[in-house]
């Protein structure tokens, strides 16, 4: 075994501080720059302070609540509702949290929500009409109309779904490029009220 004290202080409790005072050794050296930020406000910019910038202001173009950047936050509303409506997320929470004065993000989020809800109202319709025609086929037993009214419905679902996407990666991508792309009739009343 060595003869060395182990770590810590020497047994028998703390040394006396030395002649002068100052930094004695022990644990971390203080921060370069004087110690502590100046009083008032945030460390200055390159690091000095908070050691490496931690603090200060939060970056400009970033959503109040999660801090990301306009144009992802933006992005987010336009995920496609059959994503277990995973876009009325972002849509309320930008509408809820952010500014006025951040037109950009306020108008795709209640541009998104109408969207939502316009094709949402457009699904139960054609679930409407499905049933009807289904109805109507076993009141009249007639397997035609069974056959022909669920073609018919089939296809314009197929239609409904390629609309629904391609509305909504074109808004995605509109998004992201940080443009106020305005839907014909939604976009109107997005603008409005955003």
């Amino acid at each position: 075994m060595s003869n060395q004290p182990p770590y810590g202080n020497p047994p028998g409790g703390y040394p006396p501080p030395p002649e002068g005072g100052g930094y004695q050794g022990g644990g971390y050296p203080p921060p370069p720059g004087g110690g502590y930020p100046p009083q008032g406000g945030y460390p200055p910019p390159g690091g000095a302070g908070y050691g490496g910038g931690y603090g200060g202001p939060p970056p400009e173009n970033k959503t109040k609540t999660l801090g990301l950047s306009y144009n992802v936050a933006a992005l987010l509303c336009y995920l496609p509702f059959c994503l277990c409506c995973v876009n009325l997320i972002p849509c309320i929470l930008w509408l809820a949290t952010e500014p006025k004065e951040n037109r950009f993000l306020r108008f795709h989020a209640l541009q998104g929500l109408i969207l939502f809800g316009f094709f949402m109202a457009i699904l139960i319709v054609l679930r409407i009409l499905g049933a009807v025609v289904n109805t109507g086929a076993r009141i009249t037993d007639s397997g035609v109309a069974f056959l022909g009214g669920n073609l018919i419905l089939l296809v314009i679902n197929l239609v409904f779904w390629v609309v629904v996407l391609v509305v909504h990666i074109i808004a995605m991508i509109k998004a992201n490029q940080m443009q106020m792309w305005k839907l014909p009739i939604i976009g109107d009343i997005a603008e409005k009220n955003s």
